[in-house]
């Protein structure tokens, strides 16, 4: 495991004030640091595409091709112009059999197919994907800032909280769009099948074309998830940051809890009023006295 699993003990100085022990502290300065790396590395590939780096022109073997085109390559924001297949004349042919045994045809337009267009999603997901990382990026940083320096308990479990929350966020957007780029495979059975969908057909030519495509929606997932370490870390972080938060908040209850446990009854006080013209009943008295 990342970090040990034994209870980190915290001394309280004052009312507001509890200063953790040095272990958690780095374990939150860890935290930071990893998540700043990150989302560095996000910010240069999405750079790389936003950029229209990943070109097919010049590739030369069959996946390399069809993952530029299918993913990391989008010829309209690019400025690319896809040759377009000449349009299909509809033939037309009369009804009229002449008194012939023969049945008439039955016109029909050509069927044509329609690209989805994944690479211009994929650049959507990613602009969309930036944002996130460029709010988490100053986020972690923030986090770092406060765990490191600061010992106000309000503070500490402010700061715990949002990056706890903005943690499951991105996890839980990572774990969504593994989930889109699964459901892709029905589009990339074959290769001609990508080359087809993406409107690539005329540019682009394979070597094979009916060999089986779908380990490029299962590789685009799995780059979603991070690699899954990644991933798997970042829910560890969750976790870590969650028992922190336990750790505080239970610090705290015990402090408030021995000021009201076991209590004395109060002794009963009899009220004195200056008023002498009230009406005192006594119990065995039947008549009320001034």
């Amino acid at each position: 495991m990342l970090f040990g699993s034994s209870e980190a003990l915290m001394s309280c100085d004052s009312d507001h004030h509890f200063e953790l022990l040095t272990r958690d502290r780095n374990k939150c300065t860890l935290i930071a640091d990893i998540i700043v790396l990150q989302c560095v590395c996000v910010w240069v590939g999405a750079a790389t595409i936003l950029s229209c780096v990943w070109t097919p022109e010049y590739s030369t073997r069959d996946y390399d091709k069809l993952a530029r085109i299918m993913y990391l390559y989008d010829s309209e924001a690019c400025g690319y112009q896809l040759k377009k297949a000449k349009m299909i004349s509809n033939l037309q042919i009369s009804n009229e059999t002449y008194d012939l045994d023969v049945l008439p045809i039955k016109w029909q337009p050509a069927i044509t197919t329609v690209s989805t267009r994944l690479s211009a999603k994929t650049r959507k997901y990613i602009e969309l994907s930036l944002t996130f990382h460029v709010l988490w990026f100053f986020l972690a940083i923030a986090f770092r800032v406060i765990m490191k320096n600061n010992s106000d308990i309000r503070a500490l479990k402010f700061a715990l909280d949002i990056f706890f929350y903005s943690c499951v966020i991105i996890v839980g957007f990572d774990f969504s769009m593994a989930i889109v780029y699964v459901t892709h495979i029905k589009q990339s059975l074959t290769k001609g099948m990508i080359l087809r969908y993406s409107g690539w057909n005329i540019d682009l030519k394979l070597d094979s074309y009916d060999n089986f495509a779908g380990w490029l929606p299962i590789l685009a997932s799995v780059c979603w998830l991070r690699g899954i370490v990644f991933f798997m870390i970042n829910v560890y972080f969750c976790k870590v940051i969650r028992i922190i938060l336990k750790k505080i908040r239970r610090k705290e209850f015990r402090k408030k809890w021995p000021v009201d446990q076991y209590n004395p009854f109060p002794e009963p006080r009899q009220l004195e009023s200056d008023d002498n013209k009230i009406l005192v009943y006594r119990l065995g008295e039947q008549n009320p006295q001034i």
